[in-house]
């Protein structure tokens, strides 16, 4: 889940200095906006210690005006606090209608800690994940906004944070009651965050995870999320306040988790023939393994136009006793599909236990396709990410092993391969009108694949990310992935 989190996004001094004057006079726009409305905006600053949570507190609160903001702290705990039931201490910090509230240390405090420190088990868990989704439908019925914002560091800047090493340390000591408590910690700490960001995420109060390498990129897509989030309730939208004088931010462009894809890689012609063989037999006997012991598998190819997911998928299935398999291709959907929820084309295709199902293309076209082209609403897509969490969590809950691949090409070789195809005739077929139109989006496309993996690759379904300029290495690099997952699934 964290994988786009670590890509190196950073704000110079100079962009920096350009954004922040006309963010935070829309912010104060936004903030006395909200001062007329019957509403309260509630932000929840939370993420990995030495993030930068403090830090971006002190921001916020130096963008708007203090008198309209309540900021609370729960690093320590009353006797009034413990003799009452746990959300009592935070019904009565909620910010009234007109007010903004900023939790630093939340209702999702104590149940990851608790988690962490193994006071709790994963069904308990599960529960106190619950009970926050409740409460915070509860508020956002009630018409409250509430915008909740993941702080990510890598091992090593949480380490320098930890040890007021890290070349923007400020010289104040760390207030903290247990300030190295996550030292040794980290890995463990990251899959409790993902279970509880999965355990919480919603359409009416979704996670934005935001990369805090680099304070200054942090800062400011913090405050555009919320500056989003309050226009949009309030149906001020940026453009207004462009006519009132305000320009909008715009962040340049950042890396990508597709930026992290060597693309340079290749293999010999024969080394490929080689490696093929080898993993085309191993894949086989995992096929029959997984029949025997009722271990169905759901495959998903997903890339670029051209980028070869149908050769690579003809290299699996091509080791696969054609009993054991099916596969299923999607274009746009039908009137009967539309007809129904979106995820119910998909449903409707899972093999029985033991087989394989391969889709060519998937149910993450409500996140790219339908998101880039306009075919799904912002909360249809915003949404998606929990509907698609909680979909392939029951397939592996039931035992399914869950595997997926986005082949990544550059933009050059994409064009090559077009050009190429409108050649060929055998394969002119293959080239169409919308292949050109789409590409003339890449950018919006790479930003959904960006959040589309950062949301939705998970500890029980991750993400590959397949190195696709040189076709015989992506076929391998699929196969290898493939008899990995399917081998460690078996063995557990």
């Amino acid at each position: 889940m964290f994988e786009t989190l670590e890509v190196g996004k950073r704000i110079k001094g100079s962009e920096f200095n350009k954004l922040a004057l006309p963010l935070r006079q829309n912010l104060l726009a936004a903030q006395f906006d909200l001062a007329e409305r019957d509403y309260p905006v509630i932000i929840v600053i939370a993420g990995l210690d030495g993030a930068g949570k403090g830090s971006l507190v002190h921001r916020l609160n130096e963008w708007m005006d203090p008198r309209g903001i309540q900021t609370n702290t729960f690093w320590e705990h009353s006797d009034e606090e413990e003799s009452r039931p746990f959300f009592w201490r935070f019904w009565r910090r909620l910010p009234a209608r007109g007010q903004i509230g900023i939790f630093l240390g939340s209702w999702y405090t104590a149940p990851a800690q608790a988690m962490l420190e193994g006071h709790i088990d994963a069904a308990e868990f599960a529960v106190r994940c619950k009970q926050i989704e409740t409460f915070e439908h509860t508020l956002v019925d009630d018409g409250a906004v509430i915008i909740k914002i993941w702080l990510h560091v890598s091992k090593e800047t949480q380490r320098l944070q930890l040890e007021g090493m890290a070349p923007d340390k400020q010289q104040n000591p760390r207030v903290s009651d247990h300030p190295y408590e996550l030292v040794g910690k980290y890995e463990q700490t990251l899959e409790v965050c993902e279970q509880l960001i999965l355990g919480t995420d919603s359409s009416h109060s979704p996670w934005q995870l935001i990369e805090s390498e680099d304070r200054n990129y942090r800062d400011i897509t913090a405050g555009q999320i919320v500056l989003d989030a309050m226009t949009a309730k309030s149906s001020t939208p940026a453009q207004t306040m462009v006519q009132n004088g305000q320009r909008p931010t715009t962040i340049s462009a950042q890396p990508t988790v597709l930026d992290t894809v060597d693309l340079s890689l290749t293999m010999e012609r024969d080394r490929y023939k080689e490696q093929l063989s080898k993993y085309q037999a191993r894949l086989q006997d995992l096929a029959w393994v997984a029949y025997r012991r009722k271990r169905s598998v759901v495959a998903v190819f997903e890339g670029w136009d051209a980028a070869g997911k149908g050769s690579a998928i003809r290299r699996v299935t091509g080791a696969i006793d054609p009993r054991l398999y099916r596969l299923v291709q999607f274009a746009a959907p039908t009137d009967e599909e539309l007809a129904h929820q979106y995820l119910w084309r998909f449903w409707r295709n899972i093999e029985r236990d033991g087989r394989c199902t391969f889709f060519d293309r998937s149910w993450y076209g409500r996140v790219l396709v339908e998101r880039v082209e306009g075919y799904a609403t912002a909360d249809e897509w915003q949404r998606a990410y929990a509907e698609i969490n909680q979909f392939e969590q029951q397939l592996v809950e039931h035992g399914s092993i869950v595997v997926k691949f986005w082949i990544h090409i550059s933009k050059d070789e994409q064009i090559k391969r077009f050009k190429a195809r409108e050649k060929e005739a055998h394969k002119r077929h293959k080239i169409t009108e919308e292949d050109w139109r789409n590409r003339e989006k890449w950018h919006e496309y790479a930003q959904a694949v960006d959040q589309m993996v950062s949301r939705t690759s998970t500890s029980h379904a991750p993400w590959t990310l397949v190195s696709g300029d040189d076709k015989p290495y992506a076929r391998i690099q699929i196969l290898k992935t493939f008899c990995k997952t399917m081998k460690r699934a078996l063995e557990d």
